[in-house]
């Protein structure tokens, strides 16, 4: 063998070598993720960005450029950093967001829900309505001007429960008794409870259901809440908290809790407790700035401390109707 092969054999065997240890670790660091960014000679790793929407197979746009699969998709061997991330779909409003791409880590967004630009909108009822309130037993209650209604809440099986349409004007607020068998409505000066599910010995004139005026209040009422058991509200007014018991018929029980010192802004019930949580002015201290949050637990010996009210007054005035 001449001594120029061997020389030529001899450099491409150490080229060979030279250039498997260069192009071992660039492989290496592809296959692990590293990418090199040559303008600035920089070695990054790099990120993912997983994207799912409902419905799929919408478009995908990264900074403005289409990317090539439809949702679900994953996009790889991202520089980590901020992108600007479209998802579209004809017929449906886009989501955009700007998601952040960090080294090694998947970000997902995978719960986007495309809203269709036109909705799909139905008659429910076709005669006029003063008001309504969705029940979670399936119901929608109608408070028409012909009476009281319900059917379920795609519509079907309309039932006129109550010939009862002297309904309160501007209604703040619809709530459902805790066993589900009342609706409380109310707005600024009256209370009104419509009683549903009524006993066979209850039904009149086959009417299903029965309405009546609970409270008529001398300020305006800022919200009222159903106490546990369904027989009893407590109304809050600028002026007062009062509890107010259901039966009676024309006269009922009503106790007046605490007067406020201001206007009250904020009122919140929990149920679980059983306590009423509201803000107000120290009445010792008036001058203070500001109001303080207080709470008032109606579990503590309650009714115990009604009955106690209730025997102090007067017998007319215990039952007289604000």
């Amino acid at each position: 063998m001449k001594n120029s092969d061997k020389l030529k054999r001899a450099v491409v065997f150490y080229i060979s070598v030279l250039l498997f240890f260069i192009i071992l670790p660039i492989l290496l660091s592809y296959s692990l993720g590293y990418r090199i960014d040559y303008r600035a000679l920089k070695v990054y790793k790099t990120g993912i960005i997983f994207i799912n929407s409902k419905p799929a197979g919408a478009s995908i746009y990264i900074n403005g450029t289409l990317y090539t699969n439809v949702t679900p998709a994953q996009i790889e061997e991202l520089k980590p950093g901020v992108y600007k991330v479209r998802v579209k779909r004809e017929g449906f409003y886009p989501w955009e967001e700007d998601l952040v791409v960090r080294p090694n880590m998947v970000t997902k967004a995978d719960s986007i829900i495309l809203f269709p630009v036109m909705q799909e909108m139905n008659e429910i009822i076709n005669q006029p309505a003063m008001d309504f309130a969705v029940s979670d037993k399936g119901y929608i209650y109608y408070l028409a001007e012909a009476g009281l209604y319900r059917s379920d809440t795609d519509g079907y099986d309309l039932r006129k429960l109550s010939a009862y349409s002297n309904w309160p004007k501007k209604i703040i607020k619809k709530k459902f008794s805790p066993d589900g068998d009342k609706i409380l409505c109310f707005n600024e000066k009256e209370i009104m409870v419509i009683y549903l599910n009524l006993d066979k010995a209850e039904i009149k004139d086959g009417q299903s259901a029965r309405v009546e005026n609970i409270f008529t209040a001398e300020e305006p009422i800022v919200d009222v809440f159903w106490y546990t058991g369904s027989g009893y509200i407590i109304v809050v007014t600028e002026k007062y908290i009062n509890v107010v018991e259901l039966r009676g018929g024309g006269k009922r029980n009503i106790a007046m809790l605490y007067k406020f010192n201001v206007s009250p802004q904020t009122v919140s019930y929990d149920p679980n407790n059983g306590s009423l949580y509201f803000m107000d002015r120290d009445k010792d201290n008036f001058s203070k700035t500001g109001s303080y949050l207080y709470r008032l637990d109606l579990r503590q010996k309650f009714f115990d401390y009604l009955m106690q009210i209730l025997l102090k007054r007067e017998p007319e005035a215990a039952n007289e109707k604000r």
